[in-house]
């Protein structure tokens, strides 16, 4: 069975003469098998005024959903440039697992640094990710266009033939196109020959009698050149319309278009491909620093929630849990049993729903590293 991707981040008041960690870890780990716990190292932020801190925790939360959103849309992206799930190896952080970096994580006091306000830190964090993302949306959308013209070449020359050019198929034999008479190029399905060649000299005035010419054939489909009037030649792409048929266009003067479009399949097909080993570079060094960003805004919730929760001077515990399971109710009764001395008026129940969201008598940050 493969190991969870989903960390729990709690936080709980120390008691004096006891080891917060130490008890979780007895009931959760060592008796119940529920977890595997370590301290979680929170660096001393500036609190600053009990007003700042509910008004940033207002939008920590919307927050933390967009920088996890762009975190795991540069993981998608990996993935999909690769073809495959993205691996934990290109998803590392500094050559090592995700599940590692968080394991043993430590603030990043050279960019964030703990001089800094809760506030100036929150915006600094913010963006570098929003940058990250609105970077990520161009390159998508860069390759996503080179993609989009590659395969709209490459219909050009390959597909059946309702779709495909048709440029390299027409002999000049039976490409007229007169003052009077011209050449219609008629498609149809290898079921419907028989039917197409008794009746084509019919759907029109002025349809040449016996100038039905096969040109071409694929697994579905026959090319076939008729002659006819000028003049009906709309009237002859309508009817054959009404069969459910196909006319290809044909112009004489862009015949040498089909080389030309090859060389531009071929432009295409070498731009796309540097474009994609560029892109996978990027996502590979854009995804550490998203993913970065977020665990660090994650430890600055885990800070404010934790100081508006317990107060002040604050004095708490941090713990990272990997549940064995990614919601298990018996790990979330025992720590429930751990800290219902915690409760407030807030809780009247076990986990019980506070505006849809759960809540519990202990501080909790879920991180979902299923990328």
């Amino acid at each position: 069975m493969s190991e969870s991707k989903m960390f729990w981040l709690i936080s709980a008041p120390n008691r004096e003469g006891q080891d917060i960690f130490e008890q979780v870890n007895q009931k959760t780990a060592k008796e119940s098998n529920c977890s595997e716990n370590k301290k979680f190292a929170t660096p001393s932020l500036r609190v600053g005024t009990l007003n700042s801190l509910i008004a940033l925790n207002d939008d920590l939360h919307r927050l933390d959903t967009f920088m996890e959103n762009t975190a795991k849309k540069l993981a998608k992206q990996l993935g999909d440039l690769a073809g495959t799930k993205p691996k934990d190896k290109s998803l590392s952080i500094d050559g090592s697992p995700i599940q590692n970096y968080l394991s043993s994580f430590k603030w990043d006091d050279g960019k964030y640094s703990l001089k800094l306000t809760l506030q100036e830190i929150v915006d600094k964090l913010t963006t570098y990710t929003t940058k990250i993302d609105e970077e990520l949306k161009t390159r998508a959308g860069e390759y996503s266009s080179l993609s989009s013209s590659l395969a709209a070449e490459e219909r050009k020359t390959s597909g059946n033939l309702t779709v495909r050019s048709i440029q390299d198929l027409i002999p000049p034999e039976v490409l007229i196109q007169s003052e009077y008479i011209t050449t219609a190029f008629v498609v149809i399905p290898k079921s419907q020959e028989k039917d197409f060649l008794q009746a084509y000299e019919t759907l029109s005035e002025y349809v040449v009698a016996r100038s039905a010419k096969r040109l071409a054939t694929d697994p579905d489909f026959f090319l076939y050149s008729v002659f006819l009037f000028k003049k009906y030649y709309d009237n002859f792409k309508h009817k054959v319309n009404e069969k459910k048929w196909v006319i290809r266009e044909f112009k004489a003067d862009n015949a040498a278009d089909l080389n030309k479009s090859s060389q531009e399949t071929q432009k295409l097909t070498e731009s796309k491909k540097n474009y994609k080993a560029s892109f996978q570079r990027w996502c590979k060094i854009s995804f550490p620093e998203a993913f970065t960003c977020w665990i660090h805004l994650k430890v600055i919730r885990l800070f404010v929630e934790s100081v508006l929760r317990f107060g002040i001077p604050f004095n708490f515990q941090a713990i990272l849990m990997r549940p064995h399971k990614p919601d298990d109710k018996n790990l979330r009764d025992i720590l429930y049993n751990q800290f219902k001395y915690l409760g407030s008026a807030h809780i009247s129940g076990k986990n019980e729903l506070e505006e849809g969201e759960k809540f519990f008598p202990y501080v909790y940050i879920p991180i979902d590293c299923e990328m």
